[in-house]
């Protein structure tokens, strides 16, 4: 085993686990990332309605992905999607703050949020996408070398 192939692997690992202590928590508290949805919904009005449904099936995602990138199965999906999760629910946080909208909790870890104001999600998010997209760059570099 090199040492390329370890960074990639806690790297992954390193998602993996995030996403699964992401979903357990909201599975335990989903309360600030509902109040989210209901802030979202004062401008797209019929998120309102499903604001469970929305936080659950967010949860339900991250859990499945976090599984998945921990038994390395699936990587590319997993990163991609992983990718575009991070990415729009941090367009909702980016819409919030440019609004002037004060968001004092995203909910982004449920019970286990900590340091939650939109500033640190936004760092969060950041440093988050940084590790998926060096995941992704290490998982294919062989393709790309043929």
């Amino acid at each position: 085993m090199n040492l390329t192939f370890s960074l990639h692997a806690v790297t992954r690992i390193f998602i993996g686990a995030i996403f699964i202590l992401s979903s357990i928590g909201k599975f335990i508290d989903s309360s600030d990332a509902q109040y989210l949805v209901e802030l979202l919904s004062m401008n797209i009005y019929w998120l309102i309605e499903y604001k469970r449904i929305i936080v659950l099936s967010i949860t339900i995602l991250e859990l499945v992905l976090g599984i998945l990138l921990l038994l390395n199965r699936c990587t590319f999906f997993c990163y991609m999607a992983s990718a575009l999760l991070i990415i729009s629910l941090s367009s909702v946080i980016l819409f919030f703050k440019f609004q002037g909208t004060q968001v004092a909790a995203c909910g982004c870890f449920g019970a286990f949020d900590l340091l939650s104001g939109p500033n640190t999600t936004l760092a969060k998010n950041g440093v988050l996408i940084v590790f998926i997209v060096y995941g992704i760059y290490k998982k294919f570099k062989p393709l790309r070398a043929n």
